[in-house]
């Protein structure tokens, strides 16, 4: 099992030294660092305990190299945090301890290096207790331990070995992500990134994404550890070789530090977070920041990941931020970046003087529109009670989007489209939510939506009462504009109408309690048309001059919708009972005579070309006659 563990404290206090010991590996490896023994960048080693290959990553204590220490800090399972016996307490470990608690590392063991300086070993494991009370870290076991001496280095891995028992990355139902914090190009290899890895495997041949630059780019190699590898695992450091990714240059898009390689389809680049802002009550000494209250709107620099940026805080319903406090946020970028919902990142002064808030992302995908709302606070209330667990997360989205495609995972979460459908069934089968084909449905949403769409064909019946129908199209667009529902949701919406008192004519979908109606108004212009066809017999009046005006217009097509009246064609049209006798005596003449052309029933019916022809053109197509060449018989 692969697992992360990560150095964090006040400079010189051994924290580099200590890694040596453990692994036999110096993690300084810039000349700089050299020279100086302060740890500038991050560096790395490797530890076998066990069942347990530990990738152990040295950050940066000193103030000046704070950004990054988070970086570093943003994958750990186990974090050492390092207090020297000799110096004790100090203004970086207590701005490490905030750190830690932003990022929401829970499983920490306290290192307290350089045991054989201390004069009373026992006063100071107690020194060091009384500073962590009433803090994440107050039950965090203090191992003595001396990287000259080699005093505690068993204890303290025994101490490792306890926790990483109990953890357990369930890395196969996330998406693998790898937030790059070195990006380069050795000589005739192309591009390597390193990072560490979370979530699902890589595998040699995946084809990836850079994001937020969204770079395709393609697995040659992996590698942990110097060992080329054909599949790399959470929880391992990792250097890929993607030889078709470029590297960052000026005016050129490429992979860089902050950068992350994915599976293509989950992550979108986003420019606005909304979050749950946490403040720590305790000040961090020399750093003023951390004293003064948070303003709204004020900016900030953002880390997550491995990435950083500019934003600016929009609190949500007050004007600042006082230390101790929490609230409901909104962080609007400068740049873009990867981000999943609940991920954890840390918010330091624009200045780079101190560390002053963090927190964990409850909406990755949010919009600055309405974010003050009641509606926004009532969905982030929801989505903070858990939004790193997928069934929060889905229930949550309904009430910000009341329905959701269940083939294809919500944007900007880090669960695979398998691990998210089947959470939607288990939604569906305890009853959280409704599910009609490939829609996953807020409950009391598709209960509305369903009584708004059979609302819209009734009142569309109420006016309009000789029409048989409201056109589908006409009910689609309709109901697309106040529901936001797509297309195929829409489809699934008319299905549940046509299995619930609802019925298809035509070209429309009717209510089955719905029968045509004509105003009352128009009704003396209906009782005249069908006077005037009848007395007319098979010689009616052309169309134009039967229905001149709107009125007559109407009435003329509910009594062809009710069957009062006949079209023939669109400019012949017969009354019902006339048209009836009609059709009665041709099919009555071609019975007689076996066979007959249309000259010989126009000759024996009495009737003119105008309303022969389609009459015969319509008994063929209801298949009552059979035409051949000039002649018709009765099929």
């Amino acid at each position: 099992m692969h697992l992360i563990l990560g150095t964090a404290g006040h400079i010189d206090h051994g924290k580099s030294s200590l890694v040596k010991v453990l692994t036999g590996t110096d993690p300084d490896r810039l000349p700089e660092e050299k020279a100086r023994g302060v740890t500038i960048e991050l560096g790395f080693a490797h530890l076998t305990l066990g069942k347990y290959e530990i990738g152990l990553i040295d950050v940066p204590g000193h103030a000046d190299f704070v950004n990054n220490m988070v970086s570093g800090v943003g994958a750990l399972d186990i974090a050492l945090f390092i207090v020297a016996a000799d110096d004790g307490w100090m203004p970086q470990s207590e701005e490490h301890l905030h750190i830690l608690n932003y990022l929401g590392v829970k499983n920490v063991i306290i290192a307290l290096t350089k045991a054989d300086l201390a004069e009373d070993l026992d006063f100071t494991v107690e020194l060091v207790r009384e500073e962590l009370l009433g803090t994440t870290l107050e039950e965090a076991p203090i191992v003595p331990v001396s990287s000259i001496t080699g005093m505690g280095t068993d204890a303290l891995k025994e101490e490792i070995l306890k926790l990483a028992v109990g953890i357990n990355h369930n890395s196969s139902s996330l998406i693998p992500r790898l937030s790059v914090d070195r990006a380069f190009s050795p000589t005739g290899v192309g591009t390597v990134v390193t990072g560490t890895l979370t979530g699902s495997d890589f595998h040699k041949g995946d084809q990836l994404v850079c994001l937020p630059q969204g770079l395709d780019c393609t697995v040659r190699n992996a590698q942990n550890h110097n060992q080329s590898l054909d599949t790399v695992s959470s929880g391992t450091r990792t250097a890929l070789n993607l030889p078709d990714l470029p590297l960052s240059s000026k005016g050129k898009p490429g992979v860089k530090r902050g950068s992350v390689i994915t599976t293509p389809g989950y992550l979108q680049p986003t420019l606005t977070l909304d979050v749950q802002l946490q403040r720590d009550k305790r000040p961090i000494t020399g750093q003023t920041a951390t004293k003064r209250v948070l303003k709204n709107t004020e900016t900030v620099i953002l880390h997550h990941g491995t990435s950083r940026t500019r934003a600016r805080i929009v609190l949500h319903s007050q004007p600042s931020l006082h230390p101790g406090e929490a609230c409901f946020a909104q962080l609007r970028l400068e740049e873009p970046i990867a981000a999943c919902t609940g991920d954890r990142f840390v918010l330091r002064d624009g200045a780079q003087q101190g560390t002053l808030a963090g927190g964990i992302i409850l909406d990755a995908n949010a919009k600055p529109r309405l974010f003050r709302s009641e509606d926004r606070a009532a969905f982030l209330t929801e989505r903070a009670e858990d939004p790193t667990n997928l069934r929060t997360v889905i229930l949550s989205e309904l009430r910000k989007t009341p329905f959701l495609s269940t083939s294809k995972s919500i944007p900007n979460t880090p669960f695979t489209t398998e691990t998210f459908s089947k959470t939607c069934e288990q939604v569906v089968k305890q009853k959280k939510a409704t599910q009609r084909g490939n829609w996953l449905l807020d409950s009391d949403w598709w209960q509305q939506v369903t009584t708004q769409a059979g609302q819209l064909v009734t009142d569309y019946h109420q006016q309009n009462p000789d029409a048989p129908s409201i056109p589908i199209e006409a009910w689609r667009k309709t109901l697309a504009k106040s529901s936001k529902a797509p297309a195929d949701l829409l489809e699934q919406i008319q299905k549940h109408l046509l299995a619930n008192g609802y019925s298809s004519k035509g070209d429309g979908i009717a209510s089955q309690e719905h029968s045509l109606e004509l105003p009352e108004k128009l009704q003396p212009i209906a009782d005249k048309m069908l006077s005037t066809l009848k007395g007319s017999g098979l010689t009616p009046p052309p169309v134009v001059e039967l229905a001149p005006d709107k009125d007559s217009k109407q009435v003329l097509t509910f009594l062809i919708r009710s069957g009062q009246v006949i079209e023939l064609d669109p400019k012949a049209v017969l009354e019902a009972s006339v048209y009836e006798e009609f059709k009665k005596s041709i099919l009555s003449h071609i019975q007689s005579t076996g066979k007959a052309t249309a000259s010989e029933i126009r000759q024996a019916t009495g009737a003119t070309r105008k309303t022969l022809m389609p009459t015969l053109e319509r008994l063929d197509a209801e298949g009552l006659t059979l035409r051949d060449g000039d002649y018709r018989s009765l099929s």
